[in-house]
């Protein structure tokens, strides 16, 4: 049998689909990308990041988008809201977040990341600003 190029003697890399899922609302013509340390997900560069699709459930706007990686894949990221020419409108605040897929996994199975945005400035303001003193009267 003669080898065309087309196949490689090698086992291909089966590939393990992350999907992330947010919760947010948004303004008109605003959405939602995932950037992050690696080529998939922009590697820090927004406007190449990965732009999410809105899904409506019940009462809730979902963001979702999908990448296909390899076992062990790993990264950090950061969710962004952008306008229509992904100039970055709002980001999220405090730590990045990371994903560390084991090594192993079979192969076209699918990782979902759901995640909250990080509201750092809203839970510092309410724990040491006005908040912890609005608070403690309510109790």
């Amino acid at each position: 049998m003669v080898n065309l190029g087309l196949f490689s003697g090698a086992k291909r890399a089966k590939s393990v689909n992350v999907r992330f899922r947010l919760p947010y609302y948004t303004h008109w013509g605003q959405s939602l990308v995932v950037c992050g340390s690696d080529s998939l997900v922009g590697s820090w560069n927004v406007k190449k990041g990965l732009l999410l699709s809105p899904v409506h459930q019940g009462d809730q706007l979902i963001w979702c988008g999908s990448i296909a990686v390899s076992n062990g894949f790993e990264c950090e990221y950061n969710y962004y809201v952008v306008d229509d020419n992904r100039n970055v409108l709002r980001w999220e605040k405090g730590n990045r977040r990371k994903v560390l897929l084991p090594q192993g996994l079979q192969g076209g199975e699918v990782i979902e990341l759901r995640d909250l945005w990080q509201l750092v400035e809203f839970y510092r303001r309410l724990l040491y600003g006005f908040g912890l003193i609005w608070f403690l009267n309510i109790v």
